[in-house]
């Protein structure tokens, strides 16, 4: 009798795992994030996190807002989760965490020099944004 309730629990456990994987939305497509021109420049870097909805099979996040992160950060952030458009299998509407992570690759450009920006997207839970810098123009 312990060894059927445990294999039902076990069979009960494995199927709750699978539906709670199932029911995951997968982002389908977002603009590429920008790097903050003012904040590169200033040389701000820093961590964005954000919370947003998704109605039940919505498609586009609502109730976006930015939980914490420099201010020079925040709006690019914003804007770009805004951009962001799922394909959502849950029945119900849920709230998501996301952090934006934005750096500088310490690489220093004279002014003819293209700048990189580097996008890394583990999941639509957290992304990192890597760009360079001009070196900066001293006057005397």
């Amino acid at each position: 009798m312990a060894t059927r309730v445990a294999t039902l629990l076990c069979v009960v456990a494995a199927v709750s795992l699978t539906m709670s994987a199932q029911t995951e939305p997968v982002l389908t497509s977002a603009n590429m994030p920008k790097y903050p021109p003012l904040a590169c420049q200033a040389r701000v870097q820093g961590i964005v996190k954000l919370t947003f909805a998704l109605a039940a099979h919505g498609t586009e996040p609502t109730n976006v807002e930015v939980v914490s992160g420099h201010p020079a950060l925040n709006s690019a952030a914003l804007e770009n989760v805004r951009t962001w458009r799922f394909d959502n299998p849950s029945a119900v509407e849920r709230k998501y965490e996301t952090t934006l992570e934005y750096r500088l690759s310490g690489r220093e450009l004279s002014g003819g020099q293209t700048r990189r920006l580097t996008v890394t997207l583990e999941s639509f839970h957290k992304m990192e944004i890597v760009t360079d810098v001009y070196q900066p123009t001293i006057n005397y």
